[in-house]
């Protein structure tokens, strides 16, 4: 006797696609991973110093799930134009994101250095205080 594998079977079509059985599946996974950020990016946008990061966020995720839309096109028609572009639209959310993640990383290392700054300050002028 043999055991079978219970899986959810995925799209019609989807064994017999380029990009193999999974590609529905990563499809699903990138719009939920897109609306996520989307979200995270217009709760972001409730404050004002909060809108310096999340309106590039918001354009990112836009520009996500746009990619994402070009993927699902490409899937249906297999039109490498369609592929083309949501690689496009992909690489310019990346891009996006990557700027970012850089400004976000200097800031924090500035703040930071910032905070060790001030402890210094106020441990010396503790110790002015003691003489």
């Amino acid at each position: 006797m043999t055991e079978q594998l219970i899986t959810a079977d995925p799209a019609p079509g989807d064994w017999n696609h380029p990009m193999g059985p999974g590609f529905g599946r990563t499809l699903g996974d990138m719009r939920f991973m897109g609306w996520v950020t989307m979200i995270y990016g217009i709760l972001t946008c409730l404050t004002i110093v909060g809108m310096i990061v999340g309106i590039p966020v918001v354009v990112a995720a836009n520009r996500f799930l746009a990619g994402v839309t070009r993927f699902e096109a490409y899937r249906a028609s297999a039109s490498i134009e369609e592929l083309k572009a949501g690689f496009q639209d992909l690489g310019g959310s990346f891009r996006i994101l990557k700027i970012i993640t850089i400004v976000y990383l200097v800031l924090t290392a500035l703040y930071l250095v910032f905070l060790f700054m001030m402890g210094g300050l106020s441990l010396l002028a503790g110790l002015a205080d003691g003489y």
